[in-house]
């Protein structure tokens, strides 16, 4: 809610915003048949970590352990592919790094702060996983590099 508050000026009812999410968040459930499938169930399970923390209007710095044990999950179970790998990056450099002293303390307070670039990267990936879950092919049975 701070990011959509931040970027785009909307004062929008923190229930509001959570339903909507709640919404998006069950859109891929439509396909319950794919239950049954492993890399289903490990993406839904990484959706639900990052759901957690970026649906939660009142997230502070620590809790975002929580979405990036999401982050991480999708990453292992996801194909290496340019985007994955660039949307894995901005999580780790953004959310992990930015609140620490390896990131420099200029960008931290001029850019990150103000503008909720913390929780941006999660945001991206949990509309990446969402997307993989609703075009997810019902032959794809087991994650390979867990196997």
């Amino acid at each position: 809610m701070g990011w959509l508050h931040t970027w785009f000026s909307f004062d929008i009812g923190k229930n509001v915003v959570v339903g909507i999410g709640a919404l998006l968040f069950l859109i891929p459930f439509i396909r319950i048949k794919l239950f049954k499938n492993y890399l289903f169930r490990f993406l839904v399970l990484a959706s639900i970590l990052i759901w957690i923390v970026i649906f939660n209007h009142k997230a502070e710095s620590p809790t975002f352990i929580i979405a990036m044990s999401g982050v991480a999950l999708w990453f292992i179970g996801s194909k290496k592919s340019k985007i994955n790998i660039a949307l894995f990056a901005l999580a780790f450099i953004f959310t992990s790094l930015s609140p620490t002293d390896l990131f420099p303390k200029f960008l931290r307070e001029s850019f990150v702060e103000p503008y909720m670039l913390k929780a941006f990267p999660c945001i991206l990936i949990w509309f990446k996983i969402s997307y993989d879950l609703l075009m997810m092919k019902s032959e794809t049975l087991a994650i390979p590099e867990l196997i």
